[in-house]
């Protein structure tokens, strides 16, 4: 005889949006198990907010290019998984751009003089025994591109280590379903408040990334806050992305390499994460990026389309 099953569903302010927790189960496990998934996702906010003096990303960019500093876990884990999406993608994907946000606004300036950033900014980061981080070069580092996807997959995480599988964590767009079907729909990107059907995901991660919220007017057209790393500015991309991946952390930060490379520099990138992406147009159309059918070089690829933004 099957165990009764109820559900549950809360939402709290985190990671700079609402986080909404749905979760279906044994009854008496919800109330604790969604209560252990927003505590993890506090942590992680409190780790890697580029805003907070006392968390990790702060102390890094204040003292890393000095001397080795030592970090969580979870960011450590964090900023390895942004190398290696970094390396795939011959470096569209780049959390050393928290200089260019702070020039655009996106970020607070502080006390400080932003440093100067180089292209590949990301080679600057050295990871090292002991979950010790060290910068080889003045940096400042802003995790916003892949953090709350992480964030995500730790609420997830923490559900099902409470015996609970059938969910949907969802953090502004940035979700991840459980065990159950679950249908998404997504924004309009020109009219937001219009929601516009995607599809049906299991055991699946999608994350989305569009101005319509974050887009700011400027001297040369709106201003975004996904950068494109080789020219130093808000990337040249219009309508919405979307990206599934098996994990949220991925899915997040992959938004931005279709950004920066566009579609079909993108698409190698994609499959090698197990990725697929979709562009929703200001016309409210969709075009899915399916895998190549023949492989090519990814990096030279990558490199192109760096090179020609």
């Amino acid at each position: 005889m099957r165990s009764p099953s109820s559900s549950l569903r809360r939402a709290q302010p985190l990671l700079g949006t609402f986080v909404e927790v749905s979760a279906r189960g044994a009854p008496a496990r919800l109330r604790a198990a969604t209560d252990r998934a927003f505590g993890a996702i506090a942590r992680i906010h409190a780790l890697m907010s580029y805003h907070e003096a006392g968390s990790d990303v702060a102390r890094l960019n204040r003292l890393a290019h000095r001397e080795a500093v030592g970090v969580d876990a979870h960011t450590f884990a964090v900023l390895a998984r942004a190398e290696r999406i970094a390396q795939a993608s011959e470096g569209a994907f780049d959390i050393t751009t928290a200089p260019e946000l702070v020039r655009f606004g996106f970020l607070p300036a502080g006390d400080a003089m932003p440093p100067a950033r180089t292209s590949r900014g990301f080679e600057a980061i050295e990871l090292l025994p002991g979950l010790r981080v060290r910068f080889a070069r003045p940096t400042w580092i802003d995790l916003g591109g892949i953090a709350k996807g992480y964030a995500v997959d730790s609420g997830c995480e923490a559900l099902e280590q409470a015996g609970i599988t059938d969910y949907l964590v969802n953090a502004g767009g940035d979700l991840r379903v459980g065990a159950s079907a679950e249908f998404v729909h997504v924004r309009h990107p020109a009219r937001p408040e219009l929601a516009v059907p995607l599809g049906e995901f299991t055991d699946r991660a999608l994350a989305t990334s569009a101005a319509y919220f974050a887009g700011r007017p400027g001297a040369s057209g709106d201003r975004h806050p996904i950068i494109a790393p080789g020219r130093g500015g808000p990337a040249r991309y219009e309508g919405s992305i979307s990206v599934s991946a098996p994990a949220c952390t991925e899915a997040d930060a992959l938004t931005k390499v279709v950004a920066v490379l566009g579609a079909e520099a993108a698409a190698p990138v994609l499959r090698r994460f197990g990725a697929e992406a979709w562009l929703l147009s200001t016309a409210g159309a969709w075009q899915r990026l399916a895998p190549r059918a023949r492989a090519s070089d990814e990096r030279s690829a990558a490199a192109r389309a760096m090179a020609a933004r």
